[in-house]
């Protein structure tokens, strides 16, 4: 079934039932074709295209429907589950606020923001820390661009460009979206205008400067970068911040060691801030508390979201206290940041990936998970052209084996069988799928998961 398919029409599927899966019916549902049409004719195409299933409840690594299906989670609801779905500890410190009652607080003082607020300064390596909350990743990622450019206007009134990787992801407002590397961005203004600047990102498997060989350590990398934006006459007076994300989500490959420190040695010559985008890849999913732990060097700023809290609309910057004291009382505030619902949310989600040791167990079944999909590209050589990543934040990237160009429709093609089979996976439109599981995902669930993958590749070539 094409998953643009405006009709839901149900295909039949084969019953499967093993100790985390369960497919009974033909997918979609057709009793859940109602709900999707409904929800079709209020909702923009924009936030469709997903596998039509209507999702009913999720507890750990598993997803249910009201239907009697039941599937392994590749995905943590968009990379945010890190503690997995649902977890009692999380519903606890949530349900402790509901019972005080106390819902929202703005700003006003209370416990949960406090203590939420005192872990992340705690794990921040970043000396003399500070933090301030939000609700989305994109408020973090304009109030993180916000205190870069206020920060380049101390120093000179022109300072306030931004840079960023060319195929990266922040958001989808207007700074957010300058910020990200969107190619098709026909209603905002173009980049330059609101002074920002991209540069690409130092992918290894497809190395925009030539043979990655001849720069192992990215360093290079980040010299021709530069020479880029200087010869478009962009020099660092006019730059007040790097943004980035450190593990991109589409690559899933860390900042090459080389080039991370050249950018950070640039910009301290420069009074240039650097602030690392952590939403996706923070909080334990590659195997570290934060994915620049990957890259070696400590950033002015960082942000967190999706799994700070593995449940709730909550996300942070964390940075230089000298930095985020530069807006005055009331200059930089959110409406929901003072929840104390979320905030518990967050705390205990932290508490969790600490006390279950969740961080190790990402590393330990990643790197299971990466071995046995080296079988998918012993397999289909043509077909495969990269699986790899930190932890389990794992991309298998396809390509067309004429052009070597991602293979958007394969890749699509292969969520939804996996989907078929028991295995939820969300479609990129990219070429690529990703194994994101929630961290406490069994090892074997997670192994069995690589079959199916493989099972659905079959299927297609």
């Amino acid at each position: 079934m094409p998953l643009t398919d405006p009709s839901f029409t149900p295909q039949a599927t084969e019953r499967i039932e093993t100790r985390w899966r369960k497919i009974v019916t033909p997918l979609p549902v057709p009793e859940s074709i109602p709900l999707l049409t409904r929800l079709r004719s209020v909702e923009p195409r924009s936030v469709g295209g997903m596998p039509p299933i209507v999702w009913d409840r999720a507890e750990g690594f598993l997803i249910g429907d009201g239907y009697g299906n039941q599937w392994i989670d590749l995905t943590s609801a968009i990379v945010m589950a890190n503690a997995g779905h649902g977890h009692p500890k999380i519903r606890k410190a949530i349900q402790q606020w509901l019972d005080r009652p106390l819902m929202s607080s703005y700003l006003f003082a209370q416990e949960a923001r406090l203590t939420l607020l005192e872990k992340l300064v705690e794990l921040s390596p970043i000396p003399d820390s500070k933090t301030i909350l939000f609700s989305s990743g994109t408020e973090a990622t304009e109030c993180a661009m916000m205190l870069m450019r206020r920060h380049g206007q101390r120093i000179d009134s022109k300072k306030v460009g931004i840079v960023s990787f060319a195929d990266g992801y922040h958001g989808r407002t207007l700074a957010a979206i300058s910020a990200s590397g969107d190619p098709d961005r026909r209603d905002w203004i173009p980049r330059d205008q609101v002074s920002h600047y991209q540069i690409p990102f130092p992918y290894g498997p497809r190395w925009p400067w030539g043979d990655v060989n001849d720069d192992p350590t990215g360093e290079l990398a980040f010299a021709r970068c530069i020479e880029l934006l200087e010869r478009r006459g962009i020099g660092p007076d006019k730059i007040a911040g790097f943004i980035g994300e450190t593990v991109p989500g589409w690559a899933t490959l860390p900042i090459p060691v080389g080039f991370a420190r050249a950018l950070k040695k640039w910009a301290h010559e420069h009074d240039i801030l650097v602030c690392l985008d952590e939403i996706q890849c923070g909080c334990g999913r590659t195997g570290r508390w934060f994915g620049f732990e990957y890259s070696e060097i400590v950033p002015d700023l960082f942000t967190l979201g999706k799994g700070l809290s593995s449940s709730l609309p909550v996300s942070a910057v964390v940075g230089r206290s000298d930095v985020l004291d530069d807006p005055q009382a009331g200059d930089m505030s959110s409406t929901h940041s003072g929840s104390p619902i979320c905030a518990a949310a967050a705390l205990a989600n932290l508490q969790v990936l600490e006390e279950e040791k969740l961080i190790q167990a990402a590393e330990t079944t990643g790197g299971l998970v990466l071995d046995a999909l080296d079988q998918l590209k012993r397999d289909y050589p043509e077909h495969i052209f990269s699986i790899h990543g930190p932890g389990l934040f794992i991309s298998i990237h396809v390509q067309h084996p004429q052009t070597g160009e991602p293979a958007v429709e394969l890749a699509d093609s292969v969520a939804w069988e996996a989907v078929r089979r028991g295995v939820m996976m969300f479609v990129t439109r990219r070429g690529y799928l990703k194994f994101v599981p929630p961290l406490c995902i069994e090892p074997e669930a997670a192994l069995e998961a690589v079959d199916v993958i493989r099972e659905s590749f079959a299927q297609f070539i």
